[in-house]
């Protein structure tokens, strides 16, 4: 990211903490495409990934005086998020298998985009964090507590063999 972007980021983030709702609008702006891909991606669901991302500006609000600059605005957006995403997923576990119509008509991105939307509830969640997001396997452990980072590896394996299975490589 250019200078001028990170210290006008940090300009925006620090009247964001002396309370200038303009500031923190103008941070939500930037970061809103980044995060609601983010929570699509795990939700795999319009409605529920668009209350997901305004629960987490509302956090991000009332907790943005205790946002510690050392780590990246979007990291610290991410996790929220991702957290949210998880609590409603472990409540849900959406189902929606996206059905494709004329599939010769698809990019192989779009395929790809379907596929992985169709992986099951773990997979999906891992992959994405994994391989789309570029997490850790130490990150994923702190964020999905249950797991170990053995089993992490393993349902990435999975959700892997599932995509080239689905498309056919």
């Amino acid at each position: 990211m250019p200078q001028e972007n990170t210290t006008y980021l940090n300009y925006l983030i620090e009247i964001s903490k002396s309370g200038r709702q303009r500031g923190f609008l103008d941070l939500c702006q930037i970061t809103l495409p980044n995060v609601y891909t983010t929570v699509f991606r795990l939700m795999n669901n319009i409605e529920s990934t668009k209350r997901v991302t305004i629960k987490t500006y509302l956090i991000a609000w009332k907790e943005i005086k205790s946002f510690d600059e050392k780590q990246p605005l979007i990291i610290w957006l991410k996790n929220i998020a991702i957290n949210l995403a998880m609590e409603e997923l472990s409540v849900r576990h959406f189902v929606t298998q996206k059905v494709i119509e004329d599939e010769d008509k698809l990019s192989d991105v779009e395929k790809l985009e379907i596929a992985i939307q169709n992986l099951p509830f773990e997979e999906r969640i891992i992959f994405v964090l994994h391989d789309l997001e570029g997490f850790n396997f130490h990150e994923i452990k702190n964020l999905i507590s249950e797991y170990l980072i053995d089993e992490i590896k393993t349902i990435l394996a999975n959700a892997r063999k599932l995509l080239i299975e689905k498309l056919n490589l």
